[in-house]
Parts: C-alpha cells; structure tokens; sequence
C-alpha cells in the first residue's frame, strides 16, 4: 500500500517548481519504506510515490516503466490476479523487468488502453503519464478501497491519495463547499466527487479520468448488475459461496510481509479468520477492540473464534480518555470526517501495524448479504405504505406538528416515495433539527439539499426494494464512509488492510442472489450465516448484531460533556456562521438530560469544529 500524488500541464510555462517533492513529502506516512519519482522531459508532467512494501521487497520501487520508458505509472493497492496477468502478457511479447504487481499494469495499458481496468482483480488507485499521446490516466477500484483526489487550476492539474497533500500546493484554490458541508452533517462523510473545498474534488470508485490538452473527461467503467438473479440452486449457491469466499482469502493471504486479521467477534470478520486458519500452516495473528461497556463490546465473542482457531491474539480496549488522539485522527482524515468508529478503527490500526503489515478484514459483508438493521425496517415501511396510507399522511402534513414526535416521524416517511424513504431513514439529522440547527446564512449557500444525494442513487428500476437498499448502500456508505475509515486509519500508521468480501468475483456473485436468500423474516445474511454456521459453535452466528460502534452517547453525558459544551459553544461553528446558538444549546441540552439521543449530530458538529481548528480554514 502506497501514497501516489502528481502534476501534469499543458501550458508553456510547465508544472510549478517543486510541486511533485512538497506533494509527495506528504503522503510520508502512507509509505514510510521509499520514495520515487518521475518527470517528463518537457516539464509537462511528473508523478511521485511513497512506497510500503508488501511484494517484491527488492525490485518494486516505483515509478515502473513499460519497456521503451515512454509509459510512466504510480500504483497504490494491489492487484491479485498479477501473476495470471503477468503469464498472458509475456506471451504477447512484453518484457518484464520486475517481479511486482504494478508491472503487470504498465503493460496492460500498452495493450488495452483504458480499457485496462476491466481485467484488473484488486484494489487499487494509480496515475499513468503516456508520452506517446501526451495524456494523464487516473484510475480507481470498482468498489472504491483507494482514493485519488485532484484539482485543476489553470490548466495544470494536481492529484494525491490523500487531500491534505493538495493543501501544499497554493496555487489551489481554499474556497468552502457550502454543498459538501451540508452533505456531512447529514451522513457523516462528504461523498464524492465532492470535497471540503470547490476546487479540490474525489475521483469517484469505478471511474477513471484522462486528462489532455482537450481538458479533463471522466468515465464510469463498472456498476454492479443485480439482474438477472442466479439460477443456481439455493445449496448450490451455499457451494459457490464458499468456493469464491476460500478464494478471495486465498487470494489476499500473497505478501512478503507478516500479516494477520481484523477480529471484531462478527461474523464477517470470524468467517473470514475461519478461512485464513484454514489456509495457513502457522496461527493467524488476530486483533481485536472492546469498550468497558458490555452493551458495545464484542471482545467475548472474538475471544471465542481467536480460541476455536487457536489464534496469536492481541486487544485493546477504549475509554474516553483514548479520545486524546483526536487532532491526529482529524489531521489524517484531511476533511471533515463523522463517523465515530474510526476513533476504535485508530487504535487498532496502531495495535496491529506493531505485529503485522497487512491485516484482512470483513468490510463489505452486511452490504452484499442484507446485514444492517434498518433493511428490515425500510422494508415494512415499504410494504405498508400503500397509496391509501401515503394520502393519509399527506392529509395529515399540516396538522403533524401537534402529534408526539414518533408519530409525526411515522406520518412524515408513509407521506415520502420510496427514494425519499430510504434517505430520510439512512440519514443522521431530520427535517425539523436542520431548521432550527442550521444558520440562516448557511442555508442561503445550499442551491441542493442534501437528500438530492442518496435519492439519485436509489434504483427505482430495480423490482426488490431490498436490492435498492443493498446497491444504494454499496455506492454510498460502503466507499464513502467505511472504506474511507479503514483506508485512513490503517495508512497512517503503514499497515495495508485487504477485504475478501469486496472481491470482484465475491461481489457480482452476491449482486445476483435473490433478496430472500439473503433476509428472510426476522433473519439477516441467511445464505453467508448457513454457509459459515458449521465453522462456529451452535447460535453463535444468529445472535443479535452489535456493530462496531463507540458509546459516545452515554460520554457526552459523562466524562466528555465539559469538553462537548466548550468546543461547540465557543467554537468557530458559531463565528463562521454555520450553525444558531440557540439550536446548538436547544439539541445540546437535550442529549444531556436524555431527552433525546442526538450523539451522531454532535458528534458531526466536533469533528467539523476540530476540523476548522485544526486546518484554520475558516472563510
């Protein structure tokens, strides 16, 4: 796993002095092993890398040429399929002089052009300069494991793995994303392809970008296909599920670095130790995070798969007081980032870089087989809100203010679509808190609401709303929010973290599974937990669903109030402005006397607020 970053013009004056070295310096972190650039005779371009080093110890440095040197690439990630790759095009008569992955992609370009990323099994994100036709190519994963941000000012265009690297560059604009904000305080992340700032934008997952003297053109490459459903048989299916899982993890298990696995006590995560164990001849290394508060800890149950696979295993457990990695956490998210698990996703990160440099993990399992709660509840509303009720509750909209909040909440999702449903369920502030919360000022900068977001992404062709959920989730908070945690986390202490699940093969596979193999009734993930259930002792993969969440809700009102007040209240929320005081204290004071749970909004507004401290970006 690497940090790439890079320049490329077309003006006659050339890329700016020294761009390429202050770009790639801050990137260290992701790749404390090496560095390596590449300029372009002309000055029309130049690409650096920062290296870990995971395969090909000796021989990987990059930049990699093709044979002739007039193709130049950076690689982050790690391309699975390499070797497959490397067989067919030694017999088309390229000339390898590497033993790395990265190689493989050099002459894949020679070959298919952009069509490249169609037969690329992996994770990754990389940037080629071709001389021959004088053009940049940025690409990134289907899924989005990798990031790739850039900005074009003036002709010359700028790009980094991480977005606080393009804050060296002055030449780029610091002009807020009014949009974006408004965006995060509603899920937690700022989705592609915005950023914090209008100028700097995220090459979005499955996408690649080519940049010319004709500017910048950018196209989607791959989408997941939940039609036509399988054929298979469903214990067929149970049989092909295990064969492409076993494969994934086999897959993932290649590296010339110790490596070892994420263990939360769930069953993506112990499913795929089961299978590491399996397919090692020496204990896997697992490493786990608890809470002291048993209503959030899972350590038990990841003790329990660390014994059943006699597992080298290492925990760590977080307090409040392990909050005093904060700045950190903020300074490498580089934008505001609200999703409160990255605070645990942090210390394991640094627990486990100091066993191994590659950790597997479970990412992507609730998303392909139905494993989040509110499927279920999306679904009942779905069912219930026939044309009948949805008219009620429309008759109901100017009277819903006088009804107890629960029911104007009910009244409020039978009166929306299916689309407006599901966003208003998966979003983290409602309506009535954004009216009196936001600052009129702030409300004046949105030309589009927020929900604009999810709505778009909502598949109405698709005949299942289970399969509209599964897929709006895939494209939204899989890559937006959860692979944006681990990727950050886990880079900026150097460890590289490899997901099965999110395979490609394992991926379109469980696209075409019928939705009822996968929630049925009250059951969630049936087809992975009957697949998986022998591996584990009786009961042990239908109990009820913890998550990897952080008890901040109860800190709020404990240990961590004083700070809360103090940040918020005197902060530069209220100074921007961004937010009203008396909503702020209104939805403050309600948390405190547990009146209502308003955790995930404030817990939003301080990571906005340390962000402004932090990155002193205010307008």
């Amino acid at each position: 796993m690497c940090g790439i970053s890079g320049v490329a013009t077309f003006r006659d004056e050339g890329i700016p002095k020294d761009a390429i070295r202050r770009l790639t310096d801050a990137l260290r972190h992701r790749g404390p092993d090496d560095e390596g650039f590449f300029e372009e005779r002309r000055g029309r371009a130049a690409l650096g890398h920062r290296r870990l080093s995971i395969i090909d110890l000796a021989s990987g440095h990059q930049p990699v040429y093709n044979e002739d040197r007039s193709v130049a690439i950076v690689f982050n990630g790690e391309i699975y399929n390499y070797l497959e790759l490397r067989t067919g095009l030694e017999k088309k008569g390229h000339f390898f002089s590497t033993h790395s992955d990265t190689e493989a992609i050099v002459h894949l370009y020679e070959e298919f052009g952009p069509d490249c990323v169609h037969r690329l099994r992996g994770m990754f994100a990389f940037a080629i300069w071709d001389d021959r036709r004088s053009e940049l190519f940025l690409a990134r994963d289907r899924v989005g494991k990798k990031p790739t941000y850039y900005a074009l000012v003036g002709g010359t265009l700028y790009f980094a793995s991480e977005i606080q690297a393009l804050y060296q560059v002055l030449e780029i604009p610091r002009q807020l994303d009014y949009e974006a904000i408004d965006l995060y305080l509603t899920y937690s992340c700022i989705p592609s392809p915005h950023s914090i700032y209008k100028s700097i934008r995220k090459l979005p997952p499955a996408h690649h970008l080519v940049f010319s003297a004709g500017g910048v053109a950018l196209t989607r490459y791959w989408r997941p296909e939940y039609q036509p459903k399988t054929t298979l048989s469903y214990e067929d299916a149970r049989s092909e599920l295990n064969r492409i899982l076993t494969d994934a993890v086999k897959l993932r298990l290649i590296s010339d670095v110790p490596l070892g696995a994420f263990l939360s006590g769930g069953v993506d995560s112990s499913a795929i130790v089961a299978v590491m164990s399996r397919l090692s001849d020496r204990p896997v290394k697992t490493f786990s995070i608890g809470f002291p508060d048993q209503d959030y800890n899972e350590l038990p149950y990841a003790r329990q798969v660390a014994r059943q696979y006699h597992t080298e295993h290492h925990e760590f457990v977080v307090e409040p007081d392990k909050l005093d990695i904060l700045s950190d956490v903020v300074r490498h998210y580089g934008e505001p980032y609200g999703d409160s698990s990255a605070i645990p996703t942090w210390h394991l990160s640094r627990l486990t870089r100091q066993h191994v440099t590659v950790a597997l993990n479970g990412d992507g399992g609730d998303e392909l087989f139905g494993g989040y709660p509110w499927y279920r509840v999306i679904h009942d509303f779905h069912r219930a809100a026939n044309p009948l009720v949805r008219r009620l509750a429309r008759a109901l909209g100017p009277v819903r203010g006088a009804l107890p909040r629960r029911v104007r909440r009910a009244v409020e999702l039978f009166g929306y679509d299916d689309a407006r449903r599901f966003q208003s369920l998966r979003s983290y502030i409602e309506a009535d808190d954004r009216a009196r919360l936001f600052h009129d000022d702030f409300r004046r900068q949105l030309a589009v609401g927020a929900e604009a977001y999810l709505c778009s992404l909502y598949d109405k062709s698709l005949a299942s709303d289970y399969d509209r959920s599964f897929r709006t989730d895939f494209l939204s908070y899989l890559p937006e929010d959860l692979l944006v945690k681990v990727d950050r986390a886990s880079m900026a202490h150097g460890l590289e973290c490899r997901s099965p699940f999110l395979d490609q093969e394992l991926v379109e596979f469980s696209c075409r599974l019928p939705p009822d193999w996968k929630i049925d009734g009250a059951r969630s993930k049936r087809i992975l937990k009957e697949t998986v259930a022998d591996w584990f002792p009786k009961g042990f993969v239908d109990r009820r669903k913890m998550g990897f969440s952080v008890p901040i809700g109860n800190w709020f009102r404990g240990e961590l109030k004083t700070f809360i007040r103090d940040k918020l209240m005197n902060g530069p929320l209220l100074r921007i402005p961004l937010v009203q005081a008396g909503g702020l204290e209104n939805l403050l004071g309600e948390h405190f006397r547990g009146v209502r749970n308003h955790e995930t909004q404030i817990w939003n507004l301080l990571m906005l607020s340390l962000w402004f401290e932090e990155f002193g970006a205010e307008p």
